[in-house]
This record gives C-alpha cells, sequence and structure tokens, in this order.
C-alpha cells in the first residue's frame, strides 16, 4: 500500500512538472493576487489572510500576505509571515519549485529587514544564497546594497566591484550601483564608477544621460537629450530635473506641457510637474495635477508616492479637511507609514 501510495505521488509530480503547472489558486487566492498586483495592499493582506484560514498551499499564501505587509510598510508582521512561509512547505511544494520559492522568499526577506533597519539580518541571507549560487551578479548587489545599509562601505564596494567585474560594461547596472552608494552617503565612490562614461561611443542616448544627471554634467545632459525631449518620457524626465537642478522650473514645466494630453498617462511626468507647481507656490494647481497623477499612477510603484504628495498639496493649498480625509484614505494602505502617522496627528490640530 505504501508503495502504491509513494509512486501515486510521483505521478501526481510528474505530471504537474510536465505540465508546468504550479498547484492551482483557490478563488480566495486569485482575489488576493489580483489585488496585490493593483496595489491594492489592505485588501490583499485580508484576502490572504481568509486563504491561510482555508489551509491550501500555505507557502504561497504566507509569501503573498509577506508582501502584501511590505506594501503596508508592516515590516516586523511582513517578516513573521515570511519565516511562517519558510516553515509551511510541503514535501509536495519542496519537489516541485526545489529550491526556487524558498529562495524568493528568502529575498524578499533580506529586503524586509533591510527596510526595517536590520541589514545584518540580511547579510546573512544573502551569504546563504551566494554560497548556493556564486555566478548571480545581482545577488552581489543586493548583498553590496545590506552591508552599504549597515554602514560598511568598504565591504560594500567589494561586492558591487565583483557585481562590476562580472557584466564588464553593463552601464545600466553601474549606475544602479552608484546610485546606490551616493544614497548611502558615497557618491564620490559611485562618480568614481562612471568617471569617464558619459565619453563612451555607442551608448543609449537615454543612459548616457541619466549618468551625466548623476555626474550633475546638468549642461551635457541638457545638450544630448533636449532634441527627444519632445517626444520622449525618458528623455524628458531627465530634461526637466537639470533644469530644476539649474533652478529653471519653468522651463521645466515647459517640457512637460509640450506634451499636452499624453502627459496624463505618466505618473512621473504629472508627479514632477506637480512638484514643479509646489516651488511655484500654485499648491491648488499642483493638487489638481495630482489628482490626475494618481489616475495614472494605479496600479503602478508610483502610486505611493503620488497619494502622499497629494495630501501634501492639499495641505499647503489650506485644504485641511480634505487632506485629512485623503491621509485616513492613506493610511488604510500604507498602515506602518511611520511619517504619515505624524502628518496626520498634526492635521488633526488644523
Amino acid at each position: 500500500m505504501k508503495k502504491k501510495i509513494v509512486l501515486l505521488l510521483i505521478i501526481c509530480l510528474a505530471i504537474s512538472v510536465l505540465s508546468g503547472c504550479s498547484p492551482k489558486n483557490t478563488e480566495t487566492m486569485e482575489k488576493a493576487r489580483q489585488a496585490l498586483d493593483e496595489g491594492d495592499y489592505e485588501n490583499a493582506a485580508a484576502y490572504y489572510g481568509a486563504a491561510i484560514e482555508e489551509g491550501s498551499q500555505l507557502q504561497a499564501c504566507y509569501r503573498g500576505l509577506g508582501i502584501a505587509l511590505m506594501g503596508k510598510m508592516e515590516y516586523a508582521s511582513a517578516e513573521e509571515a515570511f519565516n511562517k512561509a519558510l516553515d509551511s512547505a510541503t514535501f509536495i511544494e519542496r519537489k516541485l519549485y526545489h529550491d526556487g520559492m524558498e529562495d524568493d522568499i528568502r529575498k524578499y526577506l533580506a529586503s524586509c529587514y533591510i527596510k526595517s533597519g536590520q541589514p545584518q539580518q540580511a547579510i546573512l541571507i544573502y551569504n546563504a544564497l551566494i554560497d548556493k549560487n556564486d555566478e548571480d551578479k545581482y545577488l552581489y548587489v543586493a548583498r553590496g546594497t545590506a552591508k552599504a545599509a549597515a554602514a560598511d562601505l568598504e565591504g560594500a564596494k567589494a561586492d558591487f566591484d565583483k557585481a562590476i567585474n562580472m557584466d564588464r560594461g553593463n552601464y545600466e547596472l553601474i549606475l544602479e550601483i552608484a546610485q546606490i552608494m551616493s544614497q548611502y552617503g558615497a557618491k564620490n565612490v559611485g562618480e568614481g564608477y562612471l568617471a569617464g562614461a558619459g565619453n563612451v561611443e555607442g551608448m543609449d542616448p537615454i543612459l548616457k544621460g541619466k549618468i551625466l544627471y548623476f555626474l550633475e554634467d546638468y549642461k551635457g545632459a541638457l545638450d544630448l537629450l533636449t532634441q527627444f525631449a519632445g517626444s520622449d518620457e525618458a528623455a524628458a524626465l531627465i530634461v526637466c530635473r537639470c533644469h530644476i537642478a539649474l533652478g529653471d522650473t519653468q522651463a521645466a514645466k515647459e517640457v512637460i506641457d509640450s506634451f499636452g494630453s499624453k502627459a496624463d498617462s505618466s505618473p512621473v511626468l504629472l508627479g514632477l510637474l506637480g512638484s514643479i507647481l509646489m516651488k511655484q507656490n500654485k499648491y491648488s494647481e499642483a493638487a489638481e495635477v495630482y489628482e490626475r497623477a494618481v489616475t495614472a499612477a494605479k496600479g503602478t510603484s508610483d502610486m505611493q508616492n503620488t497619494l502622499y504628495n497629494r495630501i501634501v498639496a492639499y495641505e499647503y493649498a489650506g485644504e485641511f479637511e480634505k487632506a485629512r480625509d485623503l491621509l485616513t484614505e492613506y493610511l488604510k494602505q500604507y498602515s506602518g507609514d511611520e511619517e504619515a502617522k505624524r502628518e496626520m496627528k498634526f492635521l488633526k490640530t488644523r
């Protein structure tokens, strides 16, 4: 009898692997996944919680719950969910996914540790992942980021050097690393990585423009990209940021205005326009622009910043009740945002 059960299990696994299918999601899990895809972290967390109560596919459900809680900025709860996901894998899931699912969960957990101010815990995870696969440059970038967050800039640079040497000439990767070093107070190291990159022949002009902007060669970036700014969103963003860095907010606004109604599909361009209007003390106009940006940002990673900037614009415009109402809704989605909680205390006094 035992042999028959084992044989049946092997056949089931083989069918799953050959068909390329993971276990089928329940209806509740599908609702959770859809909410997560839409950036609706509150409902995603609720649906994943309900799916966990149903008791099937616990590893996948705890993983999804952890991602939703990270979106809500509830990092301690997310860490707990990811650890439960690691403990919940069934025999079938381990055979089906090998180490892929668990490694994916560990990467999320490491990211969560960095965001919650525990980079040393993230480093331990990346150490183990690199021991398993020392040819993945992105693992070195991730560990370097964790080391930078832990104020070990020398160790971070060693990991970043390793990643760069694994893919020489990949200036998108080099720029990403330079930006990370700048974020943690070592922009000079990033500038060293990119020294001479502006003279590389054949580089994509948008990438070169981003590098020139990072190196604070605003005039060089403008000379390179102004000709593309009327039709290319990425070029327009860099050109606008260069104008703003040079103190010419009106020139930046004119670039965005030249896009006309096409700008309404870009939360980034609208967000930049909103920030320009805020600098010009046109707070009511900025709030209106952020309203349009919220519509454009649905389902994108820009939603949180856009929602928060809209609140700030209404506050500066003196519409405190509107700002409070919007912040109340914001905190349902991003309940772990401590800055927003402090802002709510302030708004309650207005």
